[in-house]
């Protein structure tokens, strides 16, 4: 059990399988944390060798008092079959895992933002992710990719994507960023 009582609320979405329970605590690009919030929700994007754009994922869990992570849970979208699935993706729809893997659970991200969460807010994420786990969307390359699937959980915050919806991960987290102000 996390601190404060909290346990995680989807133990699949943590990187207890890779050896770390407690995941990573990455450096933020951004964040935007209001005092009091008890939960977050955290967009980090990493390198993936398969992917040259990068991958981007999300993070999210509870907040103590003082605004300092209690836990940390993985959802992202990344297409099945490896470099395969990729570039099949950019012809029809691929299925794709969302569960943290070992490079999400172990290397650092080159980028992170956080924004804070009220109750409410993280109660319509957790249904999200819920609703996600129950019903994987596909991925496909121009469509819904990694950043169109990780900015779909942050409209929970009432956060937007960019105009263009096609950048690469490496410009789209940065992109994302300034759209909804904390640029």
């Amino acid at each position: 059990m996390a601190p404060l009582g909290y346990a995680v609320d989807f133990p699949k979405l943590t990187c207890a399988s890779w050896g770390k329970p407690q995941g990573r605590n990455d450096k933020l690009t951004a964040s935007r944390v209001k005092p009091g919030d008890p939960a977050y929700i955290e967009f980090r994007l990493r390198a993936a060798l398969s992917v040259p754009s990068g991958h981007l994922y999300v993070v999210f869990g509870r907040l103590d008092p003082n605004g300092k992570t209690v836990t940390r849970q993985y959802i992202g979208l990344f297409p099945d079959l490896g470099p395969v699935g990729l570039y099949a993706g950019a012809v029809m729809p691929i299925s794709a895992q969302l569960e943290p893997d070992f490079n999400d659970c172990t290397f650092p991200a080159s980028a992170a933002y956080r924004v804070s969460l009220t109750e409410d807010e993280y109660q319509r994420l957790l249904g999200k992710v819920r609703a996600t786990l129950a019903n994987p969307p596909k991925w496909r390359m121009f469509g819904f990719n990694c950043n169109n699937f990780a900015a779909s959980m942050g409209t929970v915050a009432g956060l937007r994507e960019p105009a263009n919806r096609n950048l690469p991960s490496f410009s789209y987290i940065y992109e994302y960023i300034k759209v909804n102000g904390d640029g």
